[in-house]
């Protein structure tokens, strides 16, 4: 995976954002880039944060942080897409021991900036916890395929060592955030972290060294699972020529004279005749007088056969 950072197209987007900030417009600028690469945001999956200072509704400057609202693509992001959270009140719930996911969306709103903005996403307050200034998430396919396997943490730890940190599985809310929060305070100097069958999350001082890190991260996964890769499907070889018609039909056509389906003694039912005579017709069709109907069609060089196999009512036995 190759980086797609562009000083040129970076400062294109401080220029055109210029009333929120060069912290939001960059924020804006590397989260499209990684949503719009479907191989990180697996269903439309992750999201990203920054934190800054802002002027609230009263004129005041405060710490917020901005972090991807709910219902907003990463590909297509706007500055209205990242609702500024006070971040001092947020940082103030890691000292809980519980908190649940209702509790935890009406504090998260109750500390917005503008009360008309989307609902911060479920992961607000793991961004909140790391002290990072930037910080991605992604939903990466490689990191993926490492991480759901069995021994998927085991893989991980493999590829990156200690330059990322492991958290074990826990739903996304609260006490993710606190695993994930342990995990870092255990190791500051890690890059990024690892959600076990998750996804991936990578941190900087600026927008682009979080990006970066994010992008090199997966090329990292996606090198370990380019090597000693086993296909999913054995492949067969396919004979020479496709069978002639006539040549698949004509076991099929004493079928119903020489399998025994019928039994003239017991049951009194002569035996059916043969079914169908093999010409160099891409149709047959058994007479309607037998017990067993069979159709055999050519469609698109691929043979098609048929079967409808009379019941007799009286002592339900298959003719």
């Amino acid at each position: 995976m190759q980086s797609a950072w562009s000083d040129r197209d970076a400062e294109a987007a401080v220029a055109r954002y210029e009333k929120f900030g060069r912290d939001v417009a960059l924020r804006v600028y590397t989260t499209r880039l990684l949503g719009s690469d479907p191989r990180l945001v697996l269903h439309g999956g992750g999201n990203t944060s920054v934190k800054t200072r802002l002027v609230d509704l009263n004129g005041e400057e405060a710490d917020v942080l901005c972090v991807k609202g709910s219902g907003w693509d990463m590909g297509t992001i706007e500055p209205a897409g990242l609702p500024a959270v006070r971040l001092a009140p947020l940082q103030k719930l890691r000292a809980r021991e519980q908190l649940v996911d209702e509790e935890m969306v009406r504090l998260q709103r109750a500390n917005l900036i503008d009360p008309s903005s989307p609902n911060p996403s479920v992961e607000t307050l793991l961004h909140a916890f790391i002290p990072h200034k930037f910080i991605d998430h992604t939903h990466s396919t490689s990191v993926l395929a490492l991480t759901d396997q069995p021994d998927g943490e085991a893989l991980c730890r493999e590829v990156y060592g200690a330059r990322v940190g492991y958290v074990p599985y826990l739903m996304p809310g609260f006490l993710l955030a606190k695993a994930a929060a342990e995990v870092f305070d255990r190791d500051p100097s890690v890059e990024g972290l690892i959600l076990v069958k998750h996804g991936i999350f990578s941190f900087g001082a600026d927008a682009r060294q979080a990006y970066e890190r994010m992008i090199a991260l997966v090329s990292m996964a996606e090198e370990r699972l380019a090597r000693n890769r086993k296909p999913a499907f054995v492949s067969a070889t396919l004979p020479a020529r496709p069978a002639a018609l006539a040549e698949v039909t004509r076991p099929v056509a004493g079928a119903g004279r020489d399998s025994g389906v019928t039994n003239p003694d017991r049951d009194g039912v002569r035996p059916a005749p043969a079914l169908f005579t093999a010409t160099t017709s891409n149709e047959y069709a058994e007479p309607a007088t037998s017990p067993v109907a069979v159709n055999v069609r050519a469609v698109a060089g691929t043979v098609v056969v048929v079967c409808t196999v009379a019941v007799d009512p009286a002592n339900r036995r298959t003719r």
